[in-house]
């Protein structure tokens, strides 16, 4: 039985959404530019994909015509620079700026109307993406056409213009869309602007080259990889892709003590504890991921829970007057905590891709890496999925002392067994001192979760 329900950590504040009940979808001008940080699925797979946009992180200077017209001006950060104009008759392709150009069959595009959402998308709460507190957003969620997904769209609370996105499900292909997605954003799995803004009159007929405040492309000042600090909690929204959810307001406790201090499993543990009060259709009102880390490599008889992770769901019950969560199912997901050095585990191949210093709209005041790592292939991606986090350089930091801000898995599965989490944004953060941990009582695995058969992902 664990020993604690959601909200009850005493060293964290609870995450405050607005009371701003929006009813009306956010309606796009009819002519805008905006300039856009655009995350890839997936890395290459081979020579051949280098010659689209679509496998590395890319920066965009994108204008907008209702009815004639979507120009994407695309700066690789590594190779390349592409313009499409995708019109109502074609779409076009130039990769030199614009003195050829060549007519692109089969896209799957089309261009987008005003209106980014349809009928049948959701308003759910107003608030600040994260602990930056840079600007509040609308958060909406547009389910995907026969498919379980959702997209999530967040919008500026004031100027009602597009802030961040990210698809629940990847396009057809890699280089074509789904007709019925936004053309073009579609094929990146996460996208951030940097500036989104009404324009009379705009000139499509010129090449403008991309250009975002603070941003430095590739790792010019050498930071070093981050690394978690040993002991520390926090909370996040967690965000899912499938599209009955709603996010979950979470609390995360982490420790991982090192070799000369391990004795037991719990030494090594990332509870996640995930609320379902906006999800009242769950059928129970918490959701637990607790994950234990390996063992010393020269431990010869290791804990039997060391590495291993569990998914189990709880309703709280009032007993003599005081909350006891009872568990009502529990599963193995074959997968424990991660060291703190996991970006720098060679399989994860952790890259630093561009470093942005105090942008007023995306990390005022701030210098933030945007990291990626490689997560484990799956029969659309056998090159491995990229999962994409931002983090915030702590004073006099080399880069691996961070304070995180937000965490997005591209192409996340959405299961009705698991929680279809993608995306986690990141708010209140707090380090232990250095010798100080957590109550193991924390970190107990519940007896029903003793008996489940155990899940296999990796050999260990």
């Amino acid at each position: 039985m664990t020993k604690v329900a959601y909200g009850t950590f005493p060293v964290l504040k609870a995450i405050e959404f607005s009371s701003n009940e929006e009813t009306n979808q956010p309606l796009l001008p009819s002519s805008w530019t905006c300039t856009a940080i655009l995350h890839p699925y997936a890395p290459p797979t081979d020579s051949n994909q280098l010659t689209n946009p679509f496998f590395q992180l890319c920066i965009a200077s994108i204008t907008f015509i209702e009815n004639e017209i979507l120009s994407v001006q695309v700066t690789g950060l590594e190779y390349g620079t592409w313009w499409y104009k995708i019109t109502p008759l074609e779409t076009t392709l130039s990769t030199d700026k614009g003195i050829t150009w060549t007519s692109l069959k089969d896209t799957g595009w089309t261009l987008p109307t005003r209106n980014w959402l349809e009928e049948n998308a959701t308003y759910f709460k107003t608030s600040y993406l994260n602990w930056m507190e840079a600007q509040e957003v609308d958060w909406w969620k547009q389910p995907v056409k026969n498919s379980n997904a959702a997209t999530w769209i967040w919008f500026d609370n004031k100027t009602k213009l597009p802030f961040r996105m990210m698809f629940g499900t990847p396009p057809p292909t890699s280089t074509t869309g789904d007709p019925k997605q936004l053309a073009f954003f579609q094929n990146f799995s996460f996208t951030y602007f940097s500036k989104f803004e009404t324009i009379n009159n705009p000139d499509t007929s010129i090449w403008n080259t991309p250009s975002i405040q603070g941003f430095n492309n590739g790792n010019p000042f050498n930071y070093k990889l981050i690394e978690w600090n040993h002991s520390f909690s926090m909370t996040t929204i967690m965000t899912p892709v499938d599209s009955k959810s709603m996010p979950l307001p979470t609390c995360v406790l982490y420790q991982w003590k090192s070799d000369e201090e391990y004795q037991e499993h719990r030494d090594r543990t990332q509870c996640t504890m995930m609320s379902q009060q906006y999800n009242p259709e769950a059928g129970f009102g918490t959701q637990v991921a607790m994950l234990y880390g390996r063992p010393p490599a020269d431990m010869t008889n290791p804990p039997a829970l060391s590495r291993d992770g569990y998914i189990f769901n709880e309703n709280v019950y009032f007993t003599r007057g005081y909350p006891e969560p009872v568990v009502v199912n529990c599963r193995n997901i074959g997968l424990g905590q991660q060291p703190p050095t996991w970006a720098s585990i060679p399989a994860v191949q952790g890259t630093i891709h561009a470093t942005i210093i105090d942008n007023p709209v995306l990390c005022p005041n701030e210098t933030v890496n945007i990291i990626s790592a490689l997560f484990p292939p799956t029969p659309q991606y056998p090159q491995g999925r990229y999962l994409w986090t931002w983090y915030s350089l702590l004073p006099n930091s080399d880069g691996s002392q961070s304070r995180p801000i937000t965490f997005m898995e591209s192409a996340s599965e959405v299961s009705d067994e698991g929680t279809s989490l993608a995306l986690a944004d990141y708010f209140e953060w707090v380090r232990n001192p250095v010798g100080t941990w957590f109550d193991k009582e924390y970190f107990d695995l519940p007896t029903m979760c003793l008996h489940v058969p155990k899940r296999i992902l990796f050999k260990k």
